[in-house]
């Protein structure tokens, strides 16, 4: 096999044994690698309605075909597991070094299954695996185990994914961190990892990724990365990285304000890079294989709390408004201190911070008090931010009610606190305000692993004429309507998961504008493998795939019931550009059962057998009545 390692390591934690599985042409021309490979393996490798936090989930990490290469953003991983936070399939992806080192080191992906007595790392190096002993790094935060681990091991060149104090306390949006600043976010794989006694996967390699077709290859890789470089949205990603979205976001009634009471914020400007880049950005970063370079890091001296460092990185864009606009604050400084907090113990900034958020909200309508959270809360006040964000973190108070995630938070503390969350089958909603792109509502309730930005449309795509004829896109839509918008939601939907699954960044992704990748990636897929691959057939592995995960979710319990939006999005922003605007429960209804036709769905959401035969999925048929 071109440009796979040809195989995937099984660590058994509990049994303390390993074995290899063979990965054939045809599966993984089949799925790729990425999110589908990572499906098929936890389809597999867990048994229906398994605990999160049982040594029966499995966490499965997976690369793709293009990791290892020169291929600009190839460095990406997945790692999926079922979620302790949705009840249902968790995947989340992460940029560095680590996807290139796994390939390198002989593998295509690793299969951790069992859970260890004492705390322990996995050490993999050119074919070998090792379990070793972690109980000196159990408490350590990321930074400092990466470090210690490097040392322990004699080579600075190690690449490590660890876990913090959240993931070993199963705050469960705890998440997975490489190079001290790329987290694997959403839907709590750290919770589960820190489940199994498991502190890090160290990994080095040496062996070679050998391509089909080396001078092709070659010569469409670097004509795709110069374009990308050279492309706009490429230079500003390179200028500012995604904390250059805050202001953009807010002019046009996107940015989540107010724990999304409206979609602008005053203080937006303060939160964008061109007014803190200049007083903090430390250096520009770049992962593995990038002509890109978005990783902003920032020195903050004097942030509350203590100073910020380089090695966490900066806030993204999420994380600026997360803990920025989502909480009414305009002090960066503060957004700094979050991010590093989070970072440093492992836990995803969007859920930390819609969790804080619906606290704050709570607090405004009486709904939690003095006395239930031990100090007075209020909008923008760095106080309230980070202490909330401390409590989330040490498990204290209020703060561990929190780390269950808002839907269980809202559960347990009742009177009308359901009405203060933003979340979808458990998984916070991310970032951007679907109000003001109402078909990126139909990918937040309809997503099988819930809310995700990353795994679906954007109606800002395509409110230009020929926006994207390469996936039949050439009429301009209204980013405020939502009759006709299901076909489209589906064909952006199926290119993001073979995105997901070859799997590169979406920064180094351009599906509109002047230069569009489409085409160089298929030919970049098709050199690297051998296969005479089309757009189309990679279409449909990205319908395969995206398919595939919602059967795992409905084997769980999913369905139409939990395709739904916050009650929320329903009613109207009074201010600023998106104003006025909302999406009606009977709309989005009648727009997902649009939707579960385009897919071959029943009406209960689940994937109809005949849908499954036409994928070569029927195996993994289950009818909505047999679901979990």
């Amino acid at each position: 096999m071109h440009s796979y390692a040809g195989k995937v390591l099984i660590a058994d934690l509990t049994r303390r044994r390993f074995e290899e599985y063979p990965l054939d042409d045809d599966l993984a021309r089949r799925h790729l690698g990425g999110k589908g490979l990572a499906s098929v393996f936890l389809h597999r490798f867990t048994r229906r309605g398994v605990d999160p936090f049982s040594a029966d989930n499995a966490l499965v990490f997976m690369t793709g075909p293009l990791s290892g290469t020169n291929a600009s953003g190839s460095s990406r991983f997945c790692v999926a597991g079922k979620s302790p936070l949705t009840g249902s399939g968790g995947e989340s992806y992460a940029g560095g070094h680590l996807a290139p080192e796994i390939k390198y080191a002989g593998f295509d992906g690793i299969v951790i299954l069992g859970a260890a007595e004492e705390p322990v790392y996995l050490w993999i190096s050119d074919g070998r695996a090792e379990i070793r002993p972690a109980r000196h790094l159990w408490g350590k935060l990321v930074h400092d185990t990466q470090e210690e681990i490097r040392r322990e091991l004699g080579d600075p060149a190690v690449q490590v994914a660890a876990i913090g104090p959240a993931g070993e306390r199963k705050i469960r949006f705890a998440c997975i961190i490489t190079d001290s600043d790329r987290a694997a976010g959403r839907t709590g794989m750290g919770a589960v990892m820190g489940s199994k006694n498991l502190k890090a996967v160290a990994v080095r390699g040496t062996r070679p990724v050998s391509v089909a077709d080396p001078g092709r290859f070659l010569a469409i890789s670097l004509r795709h990365g110069t374009a990308i470089a050279r492309d706009p949205s490429g230079l500003h990603m390179y200028t500012s990285g995604t904390s250059g979205g805050p202001a953009s976001m807010s002019a046009l009634g996107l940015l989540p304000t107010r724990n999304f009471a409206e979609g602008g914020f005053p203080g937006h400007e303060k939160i964008t890079a061109d007014s803190f880049h200049p007083k903090y950005l430390a250096a520009r970063k770049a992962c593995s294989a990038c002509t890109v370079a978005c990783i902003k890091q920032l020195s903050v001296p004097h942030a509350p709390g203590g100073a910020v460092v380089p090695a966490y990185g900066g806030p993204e864009y999420e994380t600026l408004s997360a803990f920025g606009s989502l909480c009414e604050n305009d002090a960066v400084e503060v957004v700094a201190a979050a991010n590093q907090l989070c970072n440093s113990h492992g836990l995803d900034t969007i859920s930390a911070g819609a969790s804080v958020a619906f606290a704050l909200e709570c607090y405004e309508k009486g709904i939690l008090t003095r006395s239930d959270v031990g100090f007075e809360l209020s909008w923008g006040d760095p106080a309230s931010i980070l202490g909330l964000l401390r409590g989330i973190l040490a498990r204290e108070g209020i703060g561990d009610l929190l780390a269950e995630g808002v839907r269980r938070a809202a559960a347990t503390i009742g009177r009308g606190a359901e009405q203060c969350t933003l979340e979808v089958k458990g998984l916070e909603v991310p970032m951007h305000e679907p109000r003001g792109k109402v078909g990126l509502g139909i990918s937040y309730a309809a997503a099988p692993r819930g809310a995700t930005h990353m795994d679906g449309f954007h109606d800002t795509m395509v409110v230009r004429e020929n926006s994207c004829p390469e996936l039949g896109i050439t009429q301009p839509f209204d980013r405020f309507t939502l009759p006709g918008k299901s076909p489209v939601v589906k064909r952006f939907e199926d290119w993001r998961a073979a995105v997901n699954s070859l799997i590169l960044c979406v920064f180094t992704t351009r599906e509109t504008g002047p230069y569009r990748s489409y085409g160089s990636i298929v030919e970049m897929t098709g050199a690297a493998t051998g296969w005479d691959l089309s757009l189309e057939e990679v279409l449909e592995i990205g319908d395969r795939n995206h398919t595939l995960t919602r059967c795992y979710a409905v084997r769980e319990g999913i369905g139409d019931r939990d395709d739904r939006l916050p009650e929320k999005f329903s009613r109207p922003m009074t201010q600023g550009p998106s104003a006025g605007h909302a999406i009606s429960p009977e709309e989005l209804k009648r727009a997902l059962e649009e939707y579960y036709r385009v897919r071959g769905w029943d009406e209960k959401g689940a994937p109809r057998r005949e849908k499954l035969r036409d994928l070569g999925l029927e195996e993994f048929f289950q009818s909505a009545g047999e679901r979990g």
